[in-house]
């Protein structure tokens, strides 16, 4: 039970007290969601048009665990201008706390040359969070003789329990997509709640601002034989006082004409390793890993930090352009 308290506890003081740090939340599979990594990221694909859906759920074996549910689509207009929508839903597992966001999209893509592409891109949409305080268990309301007790009252005041802003997001992405090279390279960077809106719950809150999240991301495309591909990858976020770095590699292996293995790894610093395996199939692409917790939380998860499933379509023309762009892991 007190270990549950510390838990609940900590979740208040990163989701309500201290709006530095970072409340966004995150994915293994980050490029799976691409309108979540960077808005500049809209329309790049070899397709006309791509849908995509995100499904997490971390920390199964904690009673009130957080679910992250995911959906875009975004297709290009023309050569240079593509549009997209995305809606993100996050909430624990008891419906304490949610966080929900929705924006809409647009990017343009200049040709530096033939092959090599910029792609600026940027996001405006809502942003709503909200809590339900009547389901929190509060640190000070633990009893050393009994546990916690709901009738020691939490002393948090309270002036609302939802609270929605004005938000929106901007980025760039360069990728270089010579079909015959033997490496592509691609990064990009971005920035989302450039204005920092506020959504302030307690009515002691000292900062009450969603702070930015920076995100700076990249890796290569090597080509290993006609059949397969490693593509290590790497991101970093920042939001707040938190960060995050991840890195990992991906194997493409084409099992037949339309037909591919999708096999990795990766690795969260100081926090988890996710192996990943997927198929593609055609259009359709589904991936899935499973976070294993290495750190310090691992004695309350059981080491299980959770798993995560992508799927997404991407629909081509009836005449495809076989360039490289930004993979999927």
């Amino acid at each position: 039970m007190r270990r549950f308290l510390l838990i609940v506890n900590l979740v208040m003081v990163l989701f309500i007290n201290r709006s530095a740090a970072q409340i966004d939340a995150h994915f293994t599979q980050y490029y799976a969601h691409p309108l979540w990594l960077n808005p500049a990221l809209t329309g790049v694909n070899d397709g006309f048009y791509r849908v995509t859906a995100n499904y997490r759920y971390q920390w199964p074996t904690i009673s009130s665990p957080f679910i992250t549910k995911g959906v875009s689509g975004d297709m290009s207009i023309s050569d240079a201008f593509s549009v997209g929508m995305t809606v993100l839903s996050q909430t624990t597992g008891d419906g304490g706390y949610y966080y929900n966001n929705g924006y809409v999209s647009v990017s343009y893509k200049a040709r530096l040359t033939e092959y090599k592409i910029i792609s600026g891109g940027f996001q405006i949409g809502m942003l709503n969070r909200g809590i339900d305080p009547g389901k929190f268990q509060y640190g000070n309301q633990y009893n050393p003789l009994i546990g916690y007790d709901p009738t020691i009252p939490s002393n948090e005041q309270f002036i609302r329990t939802n609270a929605t802003a004005l938000d929106g997001s901007l980025g760039l992405v360069y990728f270089d997509a010579e079909p015959d090279k033997a490496t592509n390279a691609f990064f990009g960077v971005s920035a989302y709640h450039p204005t920092q809106p506020r959504n302030q719950f307690l009515a002691n809150g000292n900062n009450n601002k969603i702070p930015m999240r920076y995100a700076l991301h990249g890796g290569l495309r090597m080509r290993m034989s006609d059949r397969v591909d490693l593509t290590p990858h790497a991101v970093l976020l920042k939001q707040g006082d938190a960060s995050e770095i991840t890195g990992g590699i991906s194997m493409n292996m084409q099992l037949q004409d339309g037909a591919d293995l999708l096999l990795g790894t990766t690795y969260r610093l100081n926090d988890a390793v996710a192996p990943n395996i997927g198929i593609h199939l055609n259009g359709l692409t589904i991936g899935f890993s499973y976070d294993i917790n290495m750190s310090k939380m691992k004695s309350a998860s059981s080491g299980n930090g959770g798993y995560e499933l992508s799927i997404s379509f991407i629909g081509r023309r009836k005449i495809t352009d076989s360039k490289f762009v930004c993979p999927r892991l």
